[in-house]
């Protein structure tokens, strides 16, 4: 008996060679080769497609698995950095703020520090003001006083030099 060695695959195999006498030949026996589906083989031939598709599925499903435990990762990572960049972002802001209110208290005592040396300024200018006219007040008393000391002078003198004729018409007119 002869066999035939067949390739993997979906393929029937031949079956051993047979001696089968055969009509047209006048009775004489000559050898003849059929073929005939060994059940075996194509079981096998099954169990391997089956065999090598569940290693590609379980292939398949380890990816899926790296590309799953990649993605949890990757997502996890992603979280972090956004609470680093929240926290760095809000720390950020409240010194921000800090430094606003720093600023801005500096330039509010800059501007009382100006203000008072303006009304510093002011202050000083109004006493002399008022230094100035208490001055002049005091000279216009003062002439005031020199003016009624020359009146009081001139009227003093003027009492003494008027004839009596004069003191007489005034008495007379005032009867």
């Amino acid at each position: 008996m002869k066999k035939i060695i067949l390739q993997k695959g979906n393929v029937r195999k031949v079956a051993p060679t047979a001696l089968y006498p055969r009509a047209d030949t006048g009775g004489q026996m000559k050898k003849l080769t059929t073929t005939v589906p060994s059940a075996t083989s194509y079981m096998k031939d099954e169990f391997t497609s089956l065999k090598e598709a569940a290693l590609a599925v379980q292939r398949i499903r380890l990816s899926a698995q790296r590309e799953l435990e990649l993605a949890r990762k990757m997502r996890a990572d992603a979280q972090r950095y956004q609470q680093e960049t929240a926290t760095r972002a809000r720390s950020e802001a409240q010194q921000l703020i800090l430094r606003t209110r720093l600023t801005t208290q500096r330039e509010i005592e800059e501007l009382i520090r100006q203000a008072s040396e303006e009304i510093q300024k002011v202050l000083a200018d109004i006493r002399v003001i008022r230094i100035t006219a208490q001055e002049e007040l005091a000279a216009q008393r003062k002439f005031t006083d020199a003016a009624k000391i020359c009146a009081m002078s001139l009227s003093i003198k003027g009492n003494y030099q008027k004839p009596e004729g004069k003191r007489k018409k005034q008495l007379t007119a005032a009867k």
